[in-house]
């Protein structure tokens, strides 16, 4: 019989059955021990043999992929979706930084932590954005990248700066009309078709809700001002 364990993530008690007992200690920052559940995932041995296949990681890495699979398709029922992005608090907010893979993105979110006292971690590679009373909201979440950047945390997302490299510093703000391409690629888009439509909702939501920008930069501690001034607003 698989084991069981509640999961609080981005506010939604998420019921989980799993094999391998990695997967309570991947997960054990977000168990909690309460009743009823939002979200239900099963143990599937073939979906956890499909996730294999797809990364080349069998056992518990292929599980805690099926997992995070489920959650992401139930998300947008409740107004959620998972991001490709690293996600940053400072002041009370939370900053999205999102870029192609090997771009910079924890290269920069190293900066700001470097140079700025009060950065901290809210995830690293999978945060969940929520849109909540006409806000939006970033949650941490276990699916954390190689770094495993993760704290069970949220804060209301102030801005989100996509990355790109170059050899001089500046950034600008992305207009609306030319953000859904931007975006679209860097957030879990489900294979059902009544949450796909839901995660577009939620895309269209964040656009209008939360300033963009577009940061061209090196490693250096202007690029970290840079972005830094633009986002914060200090």
């Amino acid at each position: 019989m698989p084991n069981r364990m509640t999961l609080k993530i981005a506010n939604l008690n998420i019921d989980v059955q799993y094999e391998n007992k990695k997967i309570s200690d991947l997960c054990r920052d977000y168990v909690v021990d309460e009743k009823g559940s939002d979200i239900r995932v099963i143990y599937d041995k073939e979906m956890c043999e499909n996730e294999a296949a797809l990364s080349g990681h069998a056992g518990a890495p292929a599980e805690f992929a099926s997992i995070y699979r489920q959650i992401a398709e139930a998300l947008p029922r409740y107004h959620r979706a998972v991001f490709h992005g690293a996600v940053i608090s400072y002041g009370g907010k939370a900053y999205m930084f999102i870029a192609k893979s090997g771009t910079g993105k924890t290269t920069h979110v190293n900066l700001w932590r470097k140079y700025f006292e009060g950065v901290d971690i809210i995830n690293g590679d999978k945060p969940i954005i929520a849109v909540e009373n006409e806000k939006a909201v970033a949650y941490g979440t276990p699916w954390a990248g190689k770094e495993m950047w993760q704290k069970n945390t949220c804060a209301p997302l102030g801005g989100i700066c996509l990355i790109k490299r170059g050899s001089k510093n500046s950034i600008k703000k992305i207009e609306k009309d030319d953000l859904l391409g931007t975006i679209l690629r860097q957030v879990y888009m489900p294979e059902n078709a009544d949450s796909l439509n839901l995660t577009m909702k939620i895309i269209d939501d964040i656009i209008s809700l939360v300033p963009i920008y577009e940061l061209t930069c090196d490693i250096s501690k202007e690029a970290a001002e840079c972005s830094f001034k633009a986002l914060t607003k200090t």
